[in-house]
């Protein structure tokens, strides 16, 4: 990777093919859990890479702040789609970045509570396949 800001950019669709694949069914959600999946090995290759607990070292940088969502809506999105994007075995790197960044002392306390966030894009993810079947006739 040459900068932070192409690993932002392959954050920002790994979340946008991951959402996708949440609440579409069928080849569309395997494109976009195979897109989803080419992001997350760069990523994964740019943590390998640094050697360190995030981004920004042993400590949370700008990049990891920048790529937090991942750590805390992507389980929430697997478990509404039931699927697998982060697989500890695959992504160890991203999945232990995942833990950490989540449990981290400045954002533990921040995160709203999980059951309220399933039940949110539980009910988002209803929606859009519904206008998603509709559009479609």
């Amino acid at each position: 990777m040459e900068s932070k800001e192409a690993v932002k950019l392959l954050g920002f669709w790994l979340m946008i093919n991951a959402w996708r694949a949440s609440w579409i069914e069928g080849e569309d959600k395997e494109t976009c859990l195979k897109e989803a999946l080419e992001s997350l090995e760069k990523i994964e290759q740019e943590l390998i890479k640094g050697k360190f607990k995030f981004f920004g070292g042993e400590s949370i940088g700008y990049l990891d702040i920048a790529l937090g969502l991942i750590s805390y809506w992507l389980p929430v999105w697997e478990e509404i789609g039931s699927m697998t994007v982060v697989d500890p075995i695959q992504f160890p790197a991203t999945a232990g970045w995942m833990e950490d960044f989540r449990n981290h002392s400045v954002v533990k306390d921040k995160l709203p509570p999980r059951d309220k966030t399933v039940v949110y894009f539980q009910s988002l993810s209803k929606e859009m396949g519904a206008r998603m079947a509709s559009a479609n006739g």
